[in-house]
């Protein structure tokens, strides 16, 4: 019995010097800390939908995305598709873009019939990944 309570004071003591340790970190070397964090953190990917006002049936267009991450243009990414539905997404078409430069990736693709579209594009780079959607009108489309 002496021995548990032995035992059980020794882990008492540890558990409180480890806790004083932590303690004795001044609060400005844990906002130095907490500032290293951040600048460890990379800034977010952003992909920017570009496509045309109009589209015609039957026309062939180029779709774009423009990918940036902060202030710098992003060239280097892994992989840059386009995902294009009408009504079902589960009857997309997945388009490989290519890279045109400047951090501009991009498809052409004509469209058969009018109606209400959505492209998704799904970009990967820097170990990031973003997967912006943006709704589109290819010809005539009654308010219905």
């Amino acid at each position: 019995m002496k021995k548990f309570q032995f035992l059980t004071i020794v882990f008492v003591f540890l558990l409180a010097a480890g806790c004083a340790a932590d303690s004795d970190q001044t609060s400005e070397e844990k906002n130095d800390q907490n500032e290293a964090s951040m600048e460890e953190q990379p800034q977010m990917l952003e992909a920017n939908i570009i496509v045309p006002e109009a589209i015609s049936p039957h026309e062939e267009v180029t779709m774009k995305v423009e990918v940036t991450q902060g202030d710098e243009v992003v060239d280097d990414a892994s992989e840059v598709m386009f995902e294009i539905w009408q009504d079902d997404k589960e009857n997309s078409e997945m388009i490989k873009a290519e890279h045109e430069g400047n951090g501009v990736y991009s498809i052409t693709k004509q469209f058969e019939q009018n109606g209400i579209y959505h492209v998704q594009t799904h970009v990967t780079a820097r170990d990031l990944h973003v997967m912006p959607t943006k709704q589109f009108v290819v010809g005539e489309v009654s308010e219905e």
